[in-house]
């Protein structure tokens, strides 16, 4: 018996049901405290961070991360991976650049829905043809950053004024950027959902055990499809804040968003194994992401430097919360 779980089970267990040995302390608290040094952190390197100018401005550019990271979270939750996400924002961007002149406004809900629907593809394909989903979304990541460049004949497009979704995301109210509201909007949306409906508790049940879910009568490639479908548009819908904040285009603007965004679902403490984590977590996971590029900028640490701190933490992150009960063999 682990000398912490005497410890921990009669004090804590009284207080957290949950919480059963040291192990399980550091899964739900951890992700948080790691937040609050962080945070520290950037203060004590840029003290003027804390003023409201800076705090808006860092809510504005946040925003278009927090979304992936909301998104990517629930097929993380049934233990598979959308790598694709960063792509499928970029493609959004470039095809909705591509559509302004022919169909205006329109071009933005017109492509929500079809990166809705390419997600759910993803997900069915997964299932039906039994293929691991970091393979599938692989090779759709190549596709989608191989029809960007493409369709955009690796340039950038532009845009002017007048998309109306484009200047509600890029505007602000009460001060507060629109972009930011939205994505706090579809985190409180999917949160409900994953926690007061069927398809929620369904997601949960298919992450801890698939062939249970399945023996129960939970439609796999409903929920997988379901999930990829929710991480396509939401991905898409980052696209689109990342439009509204430039006015253009590129086959890459998402590029760097791919990493951050698997920090900040796996950070927050949702198990890749699958089965443990939400949408609460994810967020505190991504803004522990936004802090870490905030402050990488901030002390002048280059690109390749900050993809090494997201690489450390995204090992680090996965090796504390995967649950390793329901893997026979490693590979």
């Amino acid at each position: 018996m682990d000398p912490s779980e005497s410890f921990m089970t009669p004090v804590l267990a009284r207080m957290f049901p949950s919480i059963r040995s040291a192990g399980d302390l550091l899964r739900a608290c951890g992700p948080a405290i790691v937040l609050v040094l962080v945070f520290a952190a950037v203060i004590w390197i840029a003290p003027g961070i804390l003023k409201w100018r800076a705090i808006n401005a860092l809510l504005f550019d946040a925003a278009p991360l927090l979304i992936l990271v909301i998104g990517s979270t629930l097929p993380v939750l049934l233990g598979c991976i959308d790598l694709s996400a960063a792509a499928m924002a970029s493609f959004s961007a470039v095809v909705v650049a591509l559509l302004v002149p022919e169909f205006g406004s329109a071009a933005v809900p017109l492509v929500l829905v079809g990166a809705a629907g390419i997600g759910a593809a993803q997900g069915w394909l997964i299932g039906r043809l039994q293929i691991p989903s970091f393979v599938m979304t692989l090779g759709t990541l190549g596709l989608f950053s191989g029809l960007a460049l493409y369709l955009s004949d690796a340039s950038t497009v532009a845009l002017g004024p007048g998309i109306a979704p484009l200047d509600f995301l890029g505007g602000r109210t009460h001060g507060v950027p629109n972009a930011f509201l939205v994505a706090v909007g579809v985190w409180i949306f999917l949160s409900l959902l994953l926690r007061s409906t069927r398809l929620g508790r369904d997601i949960y049940a298919f992450g801890a055990s698939e062939l249970a879910a399945y023996m129960s009568g939970v439609r796999r490639d409903l929920i997988r499809s379901c999930a990829f479908a929710i991480s396509s548009l939401c991905a898409a819908l980052g696209g689109m804040m990342l439009l509204s904040q430039t006015l253009y285009s590129a086959p890459t603007m998402a590029s760097n968003l791919l990493l951050p965004a698997l920090v900040g679902v796996v950070a927050g403490g949702t198990a890749i194994s699958g089965g443990v984590g939400g949408l609460s977590a994810s967020l505190i996971g991504g803004l522990t992401a936004v802090m870490v590029r905030v402050g990488a900028t901030i002390a002048g640490l280059p690109g390749a430097a900050q993809d090494v701190a997201f690489g450390i933490i995204i090992l680090v992150a996965v090796a504390v919360t995967t649950d390793r009960t329901k893997i026979g063999i490693v590979k």
